[in-house]
């Protein structure tokens, strides 16, 4: 049995904020519910409030929101899977949780408006970690691509879908996530070199380092990361 939350039970701050340790959805009052795999289901996925079990798509056009079908999936590695910053942001709503192999979520040189470190994203060989697929819709897209700074702070890039593992055993077809390309969204070098894992030092720990004014970590060959995105030279602020 799982009793519906309120979103503020996860809050945003500091970045990257809390998250469920479970697929979610948000609903109109700012309340998360889980969704779980369910393969008598339609979409496979049902959304689960006490002991009731509804399915996922029928939840959503219920709601008048578009079916799985109709969503792109983007994985959210930063703030975008913490549910208080999904309210305030105004989406995306539904977030699947999701195994990843060689993919790592990475603190980037630079910070936000309000002053808070932020993250990227990168090729880890065999690294392991849980982050969500969002799944989006268009005006999902529309407002990532906004948030982000599409093009300018970060870039859109396809991922290998084989690197996604999806709670039913499922990958997606495709999928996509928004990896910093200005020099103020690439990664942080760490004492190593190598790009500071967010999992290795918080928020807190991570600003102190950078007021040692660490260099910005580029991609070596055999090396255990690598870029996903090209470096661009525009400025700019956001968050993943």
């Amino acid at each position: 049995m799982s009793e519906p939350r309120p979103a503020s039970d996860w809050p945003e701050d500091p970045y990257p904020g809390d998250w469920p340790d479970h697929s979610y959805v948000v609903d109109a009052d700012a309340t998360v519910h889980r969704i779980e795999v369910d393969a008598e289901t339609p979409s496979g996925w049902a959304v689960r409030t006490g002991s009731e079990a509804v399915c996922l798509d029928d939840w959503l056009r219920d709601s008048g929101q578009p079916g799985l079908a109709e969503r792109t999936p983007v994985l959210s590695f930063g703030s975008n899977r913490c549910p208080s910053k999904v309210v305030r942001q105004g989406g995306p709503l539904v977030n699947l949780e999701c195994e990843t192999t060689g993919l790592a979520a990475v603190w980037s040189h630079g910070t936000r408006k309000d002053g808070q470190i932020v993250a990227t994203l990168v090729r880890a060989h065999e690294h392991e970690a849980v982050f969500f697929l969002s799944m989006c819709t268009d005006a999902d897209i529309e407002l990532l691509d906004v948030v982000e700074g599409q093009g300018r702070r970060y870039e859109r890039v396809e991922l290998d879908a084989a690197q996604l593992l999806l709670e039913d055993g499922t990958s997606p077809e495709h999928a996509w996530a928004y990896v910093g390309i200005h020099p103020l969204r690439w990664p942080m070098a760490g004492e190593d070199g190598h790009p500071v894992l967010l999992t290795t030092m918080s928020q807190e720990e991570v600003g102190m380092w950078r007021e040692q004014d660490p260099a910005h970590w580029y991609p070596e060959p055999d090396h255990p990361f690598g870029a996903l995105a090209e470096l661009a030279d525009d400025d700019g602020t956001g968050t993943t």
